[in-house]
């Protein structure tokens, strides 16, 4: 983890509506035990500190948050308002998350499906992930050899809080 191009970029797509998806899949090893892990990537205050550009991450219920993020990409300024929701979990082995949100400002909707598999390995965990963005809208305008690498940061970089934050709880 660390480099933009620690992430496995998986297939790209675009449909017929204008949609394009982008794939990321890895694995971070994270030197705590799967319960430590699973409170920091569950809990919202940690979250907020952790997602790149997150303005705000709320606990609506158990499963579900509301998200404000605000990313630059390229010339646009996105302002990403939305939902997420854990649609399928079982703490502290497995969680799948979808989520949902709009930027009025280019007219896009991204839409996420992302799944992480946690594992002990005797000294940690080994956590597994897959995610799908899909999104539409002005955003398209841009290449996504632009969009994937940004992305693609975003998403190390993601995994590099939450393994600082459990670094600094374990210290």
């Amino acid at each position: 983890m660390g480099q933009e191009d620690d992430v496995q970029l998986g297939d790209e797509t675009q449909s017929d509506e204008g949609e394009r998806t982008l794939e990321f899949i890895d694995t971070v090893e994270l030197d705590a035990p799967k319960t430590e892990v699973w409170e920091v990537i569950s809990d919202p205050e940690v979250l907020t500190a952790c997602v790149p550009g997150a303005e705000s991450i709320e606990r609506v219920s158990e499963r579900e948050y509301t998200v404000e993020i605000t990313r630059g990409i390229s010339r646009f300024t996105v302002s990403l308002s939305g939902e997420a929701e854990f649609v399928e979990m079982n703490p502290p082995e497995y969680i799948v998350t979808t989520g949902s949100a709009y930027d009025a400002k280019t007219g896009s909707d991204f839409e996420i499906l992302a799944a992480m598999e946690m594992d002990d390995d005797g000294a940690g965990t080994v956590l597994t992930y897959k995610a799908e963005v899909t999104f539409s809208g002005g955003i398209t305008s841009l290449n996504t050899r632009i969009i994937k690498p940004i992305v693609a940061r975003d998403v190390n970089s993601y995994f590099e809080n939450v393994k600082d934050r459990i670094e600094a709880a374990e210290g």
